[in-house]
Parts: structure tokens; sequence; C-alpha cells
């Protein structure tokens, strides 16, 4: 079972429900204030997980996640490389994920971001809950989707989480969640993706609080909705 670090502190808001969520399926979780993780880089590789959760790091000044992500550009990147050679996760959940879109996790090999994460196309900040389609590939390209097929709601809260690709002709890291129907103009309607070993997930939506059924504003196939959430969570750290 893997040792989790839940990030913590200058904006996010998010930490304690993503650490119940992994706590839930047996991690020990540590939650750690960014300053300490920056303070001491190496302190990573004690781990075998890090989670990045939602919120508005420093306010989503600049760009939502764009000054964390260079905080943690500057002292993390070498311990974050061994990290991943050392078959460690990543997940960044929303704000999270802008984290690690700014900081180019998703391109480490090229070291050019291939997408970034824009303004919803209506303008809007969205706070719904919505369907998603697992793609029939990520069971076997991602060690998150393990056992996993067919589809699942989450709740999203974001108003800048459009998935737009960086130039026409660049690939895009693959995509093993999409949105059924297109709520914000995302590319090709991506809710999130994973880097090339699928080590490293990111989504704009919300599983960490969608882990039991009476969380959910349907009754039918909450509670089936909610098991299959938590195989996201059980499935990271195995």
């Amino acid at each position: 079972m893997r040792k989790v670090i839940v990030l913590c502190g200058d904006g996010i808001n998010s930490e304690r429900e993503l650490g119940r969520a992994f706590a839930e399926e047996g991690a020990h979780v540590t939650y750690l204030h960014v300053n300490e993780l920056l303070k001491n880089p190496e302190a990573l590789n004690s781990y075998q997980l890090l989670a990045l959760p939602g919120g508005f790091s420093f306010g989503d000044e600049l760009r939502s996640g764009k000054i964390l992500a260079e905080k943690l550009r500057d002292t993390l990147s070498e311990s974050l490389t061994t990290f991943l050679k050392n078959d460690g996760r990543v997940i960044g959940i929303c704000n999270g994920f802008q984290v690690l879109s700014q900081l180019g996790v998703f391109d480490w090999e090229t070291r050019v971001r291939s997408f970034t994460l824009a303004e919803n196309d209506h303008g809007k900040f969205m706070d719904k809950w919505v369907k998603l389609t697992i793609s029939s590939k990520a069971r076997t390209l991602s060690p998150w989707f393990r056992e996993m097929e067919g589809s699942l709601y989450l709740p999203v809260r974001h108003k800048e989480g459009r998935i737009v690709p960086n130039t026409k002709n660049i690939k895009l890291p693959f995509s093993p969640l999409q949105y059924e129907e297109d709520v914000n103009g995302s590319f090709e309607r991506f809710a999130g993706v994973i880097n090339s070993t699928g080590q490293v997930f990111g989504l704009m939506p919300h599983p960490e609080v969608a882990t039991r059924g009476f969380l959910h504003p349907f009754r039918e196939g909450s509670d089936e909705n909610a098991e299959k959430v938590k195989m996201i969570f059980s499935n990271g750290l195995k």
C-alpha cells in the first residue's frame, strides 16, 4: 500500500476530502504544506503517491495554478523525476490539474507543453454533476483505471477547465475520461489526461467528493456510482 502526500496551504482547500478518499482505501496519508515540501523536496521520495487537491492556489493570480507551478518547478523537478522513475503516482484534481498542466508534467519527456487549461467557452463558473465516459483503452494504459469501464458521474466546479491544444498539429496526452456532453468547450470533450506512462493523472471533475452514495444528487444508482468512483483511489494505491 502506498504512502500518500496530500499538499495543502497557499489557497488549496480540498485537501481533507482528497486525503479521506485515499485513507478510506487503506492509505497512510500525510498532509504536507507546500512550503514544507519546497524546503525538503527529497522528502517526496519517502512516499509513493503525490496528490494535488482543488482550490484556488495563490488566489488564481496570473492564471489558475500558475504561481504554485512555478514554485514547484524551481525546487521539485529533480525529485519529481526520480519519484516517477521509482513508479510514483501523481493525481491532480481541478486546481491540482491546473498546477500539473502549468508544470508540464504530462509532457515531461519533450519539455514542450501540448495543451493548456483555458476559461470555459461559456465564460461562466460551472458547478454541477456531469456524466463521464471511461475510455475503453484506459484500463490498459493507466493503473488509475485498472478494471474500470463504462461511465460514471462526478461533480465539476471550475471556470478555467477547458483543455485546449497549444498548436493545431500537436498530439495531446491520452484522455481516459470524456464528458458525455460538451460542457465547457474542452478539446474532444476531454475531462482529464494521463502522461505517457499512465502514472500521472489530472482531471477537472472531483472524484474525492463522490465516494459515498448519499453525496450524489440522484438516488437510483448512486451507491453503484460511488463504488466505481472509489476504484480510482484504490487503483492509485496498488
